[in-house]
């Protein structure tokens, strides 16, 4: 070898190092964020079960239909479970999938299904599939989709909240938001189902978390990052409509205030992603109904999802939903009361949060649907990573006594909310008698030895607990380095 070319080859090694290095001190100086990530990730990995995968198979049979069959519809499936079939009750659909024009469609947003669809187009050459191993497959699917995406969602929690505290160092309360989140909210149930509802929440959150990072100068004098995660952040608002119908005037709230917060160069930009975002919605309906504004509930004449002002049955609606917050996520009021002492700089992030809540609620208690078998309010999932992000007021308390009374309350809400969660994560979210409280029934099924098969708990469980380990290690950790303070301060490592 020539002296050139070792001289090249040492240049080329030592840039290698240089980056592994660099690579290494960023990890260190986000071990807190990386940790929250992963521990939520593998928990919510281990409790994906087998009563959630058999029970919500239409979330896999779409992407089946997809990724096998390169087909909206779900007909023509040679696995028996996916041979779903249409119901009616008189001229009005009954169930989750109707008839339009000979093919049978799911009465969902497409955006799950092509989520699924790409994870599990990964599998296949793997040589897994749902045929050889139906729960694998399909844990795997809602492992990679709606578990990562409810991790990321409460990282975005952590992360706003923090940007939210103006007295720094931001830790505690940030991470109690964030873990309110992620383990004391229906969120946490849903977690290990590829379900449109609780995906299309995650997108709306992290688009959130973009927003407030954007407007709060995080990347000022970074002109063309500024620009693409304005993109990203309207990329993510857009899929949340593709992938839930619930979510699409709550995005259109936080794009109002993205555009709003950081100015007319964010615009373009975010309307590029957010179009984007939609086009595989548009594409879907004109596909599959024939015109790209016709959205699967209105082909299939699912009058019950459509928004209609009934003051008779509004004050049982109300009260519905209120037991229910009450019974399955009490954080959930803790969060809205927290927000009352946010600062005046974050007044018009209180006010988006407020907003989402409000049109949330307004929208669910319009409509004739009640969400059906569930568990907990389905519907206000959404809502549940915006009412966390209120406990981050609690952190601007002055008085001790009030400091302490507010630490109290999110104690006793955040630890209840995180049982009768954990209890719905682990047993199965497919419950049916809504008006019975749905721990008592699965702990006495514990109690009999019924234990849903956890398909992933025997892999994940070793990481889950390193993971673990690493962000208690992170969460009690003083100061930082001084290489990692200098990264911490530097534009480009701001999450």
């Amino acid at each position: 070898m020539s002296v050139k070319g070792g001289e090249e080859l040492n240049a080329g090694a030592e840039t290698a190092r240089g980056g592994w290095r660099r690579a290494a001190a960023w990890a260190r100086s986000r071990s807190l964020e990386l940790s929250l990530l992963l521990s939520l990730w593998f928990l919510y990995g281990c409790a994906i079960n087998a009563a959630n995968l058999e029970a919500f198979n239409l979330q896999q049979a779409g992407v089946e239909a997809l990724a096998e069959r390169g087909q909206f519809s779900l007909e023509g499936s040679t696995l028996r479970r996916f041979q779903i079939k249409v119901y009616r009750d008189g001229d009005k659909p009954f169930g989750d999938t109707f008839l339009y024009e000979g093919r049978q469609y799911a009465a969902k947003q497409p955006g799950q299904f092509m989520a699924g669809a790409a994870i599990y187009s990964a599998l296949r050459p793997l040589g897994l599939s749902y045929a050889t191993d139906y729960l694998l497959a399909a844990a795997l699917v809602t492992f990679f989709t709606a578990s990562l995406v409810t991790a990321a969602a409460a990282l975005a929690v952590f992360c706003a909240a923090r940007e939210l505290i103006a007295s720094p160092p931001a830790r505690a309360w940030p991470l109690a938001c964030a873990l309110a989140y992620g383990l004391a909210t229906t969120g946490f149930a849903y977690s290990g189902v590829a379900h449109h509802d609780q995906i299309a929440s995650g997108y709306l959150m992290i688009a959130f978390c973009l927003a407030v990072k954007l407007a709060r100068g995080r990347f000022e004098g970074r002109g063309a990052k500024a620009l693409l995660l304005a993109a990203c952040a309207g990329l993510l608002l857009g899929l949340a409509v593709t992938t839930s119908m619930l979510t699409a005037v709550l995005a259109c709230v936080v794009g109002l205030y993205l555009v709003a917060s950081c100015g007319r160069s964010a615009l373009v930009p975010s309307l590029a992603g957010a179009a984007v975002g939609v086009a595989p919605l548009l594409i879907y309906n004109a596909l599959a109904f024939g015109n790209p504004l016709l959205l699967a509930n209105v082909a299939g004449g699912y009058t019950d999802t459509y928004l209609r002002l009934d003051l008779d049955d509004l004050p049982g609606k109300v009260s519905i939903y209120a037991s229910a917050l009450t019974a399955y996520a009490p954080v959930f009021w803790a969060g809205l009361l927290g927000l009352a002492f946010f600062p005046r700089e974050s007044r018009r992030e209180r006010l988006v949060v407020v907003a989402v809540v409000a049109l949330l609620l307004v929208q669910v208690l319009n409509i004739d649907s009640d969400g059906g078998c569930q568990y907990g309010p389905r519907y206000l999932l959404p809502g549940m990573p915006f009412a966390c992000l209120g406990l981050a007021g609690f952190a601007h308390l002055r008085a001790g006594a009030s400091r302490l009374a507010a630490l109290v309350v999110v104690i006793l809400a955040a630890s209840f909310s995180l049982f009768v969660n954990a209890v719905g994560a682990f047993c199965g979210a497919m419950y049916c008698t809504p008006e019975a409280f749905a721990p008592r029934h699965y702990l006495s099924m514990l109690g009999r030895g019924e234990w849903a098969a956890l398909p992933l708990a025997a892999w994940l469980a070793l990481p889950l607990a390193a993971s673990a380990a690493w962000l208690a290690r992170a969460a009690f950790k003083r100061g930082v380095t001084a290489t990692e303070e200098k990264i911490e301060l530097t534009p480009d490592s701001a999450l």
